[in-house]
This record gives structure tokens, C-alpha cells and sequence, in this order.
């Protein structure tokens, strides 16, 4: 097995751990027995932050766009629930995310994030979590969209 193999591996299998125990506990945080692992995998906790966020992104951004394919009449109602039922799948997920929702490492990606869903269905990540309504908008393939503007 090659070395990028065995760290790709160990970095999966750490996040899957941290967030098996966010989970457990309800509490979004790395256990104290896996912060060294943490350190050393993702060089710091902001690094550990972006990979969860990578992750959650790409499982949305998967979903999503499945969805957009043949476009729903409310295009914002349709990403909420898609929002709400990601984050039933993926609770340790958004309990982490959500927890640590101000932390400067994941306000890059979260900021292009909420441009590329205005821009392609018309709300952004507040409006998915039920918090503002937005109104509807046709929206085809919003990845592609979404990247050809950026």
C-alpha cells in the first residue's frame, strides 16, 4: 500500500471516529484522546474543520445536483428538505459544523458555497436551514452553474 494510500485511509478513518463520538456525546468536539491524531493528520483543528466541510459539501453539492436535474417547481423548498435530510444522515456532521460555525477556517468555502446557491437556486445556507424564505427559481445543473461563474 502506497504511503498517500495509508495517510487517505488514516484521515478517513479518524474523521469517521470524531464524528462517531459527536454523535455518542451530542457535544461537537474532538475527544481528548484524538486531538494529537487530529494535529498530526490535518496539521491543526482548523485543517480537521475544512476536511469535515469538504465532505459535507461534496455530499450536498452530489445530492443536489441529482435533484436539479429535471428542476423542481420550488427550487428552495427542494434544497431546504434535501438540507434537512443530509444533515439527519450526516448529524455529526452539522452537529460539528454547526458548533463551531464562526471558526475563520471554514468562512472561504461556506462564503463561495452561499454565492454559488443564490446564484443557482436562489437562497442561501440560513434559508436551507429554515431560517429566511427565499423565492423560487429555476435552476439547471447547479454545479456547472455554479463553477462557470466563479
Amino acid at each position: 500500500m502506497s504511503g498517500a494510500w495509508e495517510r487517505t485511509h488514516r484521515r478517513h478513518h479518524l474523521v469517521h471516529t470524531v464524528l462517531d463520538e459527536v454523535v455518542r456525546t451530542g457535544r461537537p468536539e474532538v475527544p481528548v484522546v484524538l486531538r494529537a491524531d487530529v494535529d498530526t493528520e490535518f496539521g491543526d483543528f482548523g485543517g480537521f474543520l475544512r476536511e469535515v466541510q469538504r465532505r459535507w459539501y461534496r455530499a450536498f453539492d452530489a445530492r443536489l445536483d441529482g435533484l436539479l436535474e429535471s428542476p423542481p417547481a420550488d427550487p428552495p423548498a427542494a434544497a431546504r428538505l434535501l438540507w434537512q435530510e443530509l444533515a439527519g444522515d450526516l448529524a455529526g456532521t452539522r452537529l460539528l459544523l454547526d458548533g463551531h460555525a464562526e471558526h475563520p477556517a471554514l468562512a472561504e468555502f461556506e462564503a463561495w458555497h452561499r454565492r454559488a446557491l443564490a446564484e443557482v437556486v436562489g437562497c442561501d445556507e440560513a434559508e436551507l436551514r429554515g431560517e429566511r424564505r427565499a423565492a423560487a427559481r429555476s435552476a439547471t445543473c447547479w454545479w456547472r452553474r455554479a463553477t462557470a461563474t466563479a
